[in-house]
């Protein structure tokens, strides 16, 4: 037999040949890319990387073909199959020898190979690939009926999605149940497909099982109960004396454990950072209190109302111009994980010490649902800050235990446009910007609302640009200090942020779609 098709050996040369150019002449392609001559060290080993993933890719996309051939033909002539012959159970165990690598990856490729490759009828005629836009995105498959194989200049594009990626969406998409369609299956695949160039892996992952759960509304309700059952908390010592919890939460109880430390790690974090301190040793979020019900002294002059309002309806933004301050900013040197367990310690210290009766819990839990989902109780919903849906039962269980605060915002005379009035964002602004943006805009930032700030896309001093939603957007303030400081154009169209990257980054400028994944309401027809 021959090898299929040349050209992805071709693509690998091409890769290898743009390294080897950027590595020998970096001046030379410095000046055919931006125009300008020069790289550092350091752009040129940034380049250079980029340039190795691109060999990478095109190097898995012959593995992968290669693969889905292998598969074939020992099933063809068992008797000549090497995997067989070399006591392999499957071509898994085969690469993880030959490759070195875990076996665990080695499966995980060949599944992706297998799901990406035609299919053939018991009488051989080849059929589409089980998942035919993953093939299209990692295998370059072309839907020009023109396109020339054999074609020196005719050669498939480059991988737009990650063996990885794909790996994460066919498992995710293979769990859902006779409910869902074949036709819907690839719609919700093509979906995944088009937002994963800008996604990481986590991030295709959290966005595969919520479009899972939406294809396969029946097997929703199982799923959550499974998890239910799976619920444990366990408590032991370790020899260093150190007291170590593993606790597994079902997703409607994460939601009221997770934001509630998102919130304290966010205003620590942050008020750290700003110079913000109570004086007690307890630093004060921007809205001058704690969320729980309790008010603490704020170091500013006056709470300002804006903030308040904000920190009412729960979800809570970081001041993008905090007020003046004797206390110096402080550098913040504990990590993530460090203030997350400072702030589940401080959730329970406030619990252990308040003697007033119920009051308003720190953050309110956002429930995101379709209304035909809160009427009917079937399908999935969502709550912020936790991957896995909820049933819509539990969201109109839920939604009977709660102040309903609905997402048509614009009613009840909020004004979300302020133009040049005002210079800082309303609640009711910065609550429209979340459900636009679900977080930090920028392109596969996982931050959620409650790190973010409202940023003017047109600058309020330099550009003179309005306090209007189609103005604003939300950014953690790492990537608030890159659109600064890198000099990043940002443009809204039709609700969706793109961020164009300056010239010494990429040459060619490309946009690059940020936001939140807008999946379908419910799943398509």
């Amino acid at each position: 037999m021959t090898f299929p098709p040349a050209d992805d050996l071709d693509a690998v040369a091409a890769a290898l040949a743009a390294l080897r150019a950027l590595e020998a002449d970096p001046d030379a392609v410095a000046v055919a890319d931006a125009g300008a001559s020069g790289l550092s060290e350091a752009q040129l080993l940034a380049r250079s990387l980029a340039a190795i993933g691109a060999v990478r890719a095109a190097v898995e996309r012959v593995a992968l073909r290669r693969i889905a051939a292998l598969d074939r033909a020992g099933g063809l002539d068992p008797a000549t199959d090497p995997v067989r012959a070399g006591g392999h159970g499957d071509i898994g165990s085969f690469l993880a020898e030959v490759w070195r690598t875990s076996l665990p990856s080695a499966r995980q490729l060949c599944a992706v190979a297998r799901a990406t490759a035609p299919q053939y009828s018991l009488h051989g005629e080849e059929l589409p690939p089980v998942f035919p836009e993953l093939a299209v995105a990692l295998l370059g498959v072309p839907d020009d009926p023109d396109f020339d194989a054999e074609s020196e200049t005719d050669v498939p594009a480059a991988p737009s999605v990650s063996t990885d990626q794909a790996a994460v969406i066919i498992r995710e998409l293979g769990k859902t149940g006779d409910g869902c369609s074949l036709e819907q299956r690839h719609i919700g695949e093509r979906l995944l497909v088009e937002h994963a160039p800008a996604l990481t892996v986590e991030q295709v992952r959290r966005a595969a099982i919520q479009l899972r759960d939406r294809l396969d509304e029946d097997g929703t309700e199982p799923r959550e109960q499974i998890q239910r059952r799976r619920r444990s908390l366990t408590i032991t010592t370790t020899r260093d004396g150190m007291t170590r919890i593993d606790w597994r939460l079902d997703a409607e109880s994460a939601g009221h454990v997770v934001p509630q430390i998102t919130a304290y790690v966010s205003r620590d974090f942050h008020d750290k950072r700003n110079g913000r301190n109570t004086g007690d040793g307890h630093d004060v979020g921007d809205s001058g209190d704690t969320g729980d019900g309790h008010d603490v002294g704020d170091s500013r002059a006056t709470a300002d109302a804006r903030n308040a309002s904000a920190g009412s309806t729960g979800v809570r933004f970081e001041d993008p111009e905090p007020g003046p301050t004797d206390t110096p900013a402080m550098e913040e040197t504990r990590s993530m994980a460090q203030l997350r367990s400072d702030g589940a310690v401080e959730v329970f210290r406030h619990r252990a010490g308040c003697t007033s009766g119920a009051t308003s819990p720190p953050v309110t839990m956002i429930v995101r649902v379709g209304l035909d989902q809160l009427r009917s109780g079937k399908g999935a919903a969502e709550i912020d800050e936790v991957p896995s849906p909820v049933s819509g039962a539990t969201a109109r269980r839920l939604a009977a235990d709660a102040n309903l605060i609905p997402m048509v915002l614009g009613r009840d005379s909020e004004v979300l446009d302020l133009g040049r009035k005002q210079r800082l964002f309303s609640p009711a602004q910065k609550h429209a910007l979340a459900e636009r943006d679900g977080g930090c805009a920028w392109t596969g930032c996982p931050h959620p609302p409650s790190y973010t700030q409202a940023h003017h896309i047109r600058w309020w001093d330099r550009d003179t640009g309005p306090t209007d939603l189609k103005n604003g957007i939300l950014l953690c303030s790492h990537h608030h200090h890159r659109v600064h400081d890198d000099g990043w154009d940002i443009q809204v169209r039709e609700h969706i942020p793109w961020f164009t990257p300056p010239a010494h980054l990429d040459p060619t400028r490309t946009p690059r779609k940020g936001g939140r994944i807008r999946l379908p309401d419910k799943a398509p027809p």
